[in-house]
């Protein structure tokens, strides 16, 4: 069974002095890995990984932001993109955390120190687009498709990057965001002109989704995506 890191990046008050260090937990998902890195900077980064092939390991990264310590010792998560928080509960000095608030397959799991090095560089969120650009290109899009409303089909929706990266949206106004086996994030769904609003079920934050003619989706602010990912309608 493979492990699953999770990256979580925590800004800790000035007197605290913080080394990078790496945190695995253990899903039901078999075919998954986690990822939690802490950096000296002051960041973290979330990602999974599949192994779909002997010598092949697909990585998604899925948060990355800052993190603070608060006075009762809990340490605050905050992703940069889409401003959602993951709460973390020392139980075994920083050690071993367990998740108080999250994504639902997150909440009540433990994060267990794995390594004194973190998994990947500080530096790969800048590969990423920021939340400031997805938002500037929300608006864009609002702006240049306020004349005419493209339909939506309710269905199942595969990334025409990885078709393991999948949406459902259902007819009861429910969704589904998953990876693989993991269910990523669920909710519900509503249309606002050319997106989807998503509300996680767990999460204080909304996802979206412009909605594309010809049955297309594209990722604007959407968890596990930062690259305008586009989603085809298979059913």
């Amino acid at each position: 069974m493979k492990k699953i890191l999770f990256s979580f990046l925590i800004i800790f008050p000035a007197f605290l002095t913080v080394r990078a260090q790496s945190y695995a937990l253990q899903l039901t998902n078999n075919d998954l890995a986690c990822y939690l890195d802490i950096f000296e900077s002051g960041k973290y980064l979330i990602k999974l990984s599949h192994k779909n092939a002997p010598d092949l390991v697909i990585s998604q990264p899925l948060s990355f932001g800052k993190y603070t310590v608060e006075d009762n010792g809990n340490y605050t998560l905050t992703d940069g993109t889409n401003q959602y928080v993951i709460t973390l509960e020392p139980v075994t000095g920083n050690k071993i955390f367990m998740v108080k608030d999250g994504f639902r397959w997150m909440q009540l799991n433990y994060f267990v120190k794995s390594s004194d090095k973190p998994s990947s560089p500080v530096s790969i969120s800048s590969d990423f687009l920021s939340r400031s650009e997805l938002l500037s290109y929300r608006e864009k899009i609002r702006i240049d498709k306020n004349i005419y409303k493209n339909k939506f089909r309710n269905g199942f929706y595969q990334s025409d990057f990885n078709p393991e990266f999948t949406f459902r949206a259902h007819e009861d106004g429910t969704y589904s965001i998953r990876f693989y086996s993991l269910e990523l994030s669920n909710g519900t769904w509503e249309k606002e002109d050319n997106f989807l609003k998503l509300k996680d079920d767990n999460l204080a934050a909304y996802f979206f989704v412009a909605v594309e003619p010809e049955d297309k989706l594209k990722s604007i602010l959407m968890p596990g995506d930062f690259s305008l990912t586009r989603f085809s309608k298979v059913s």
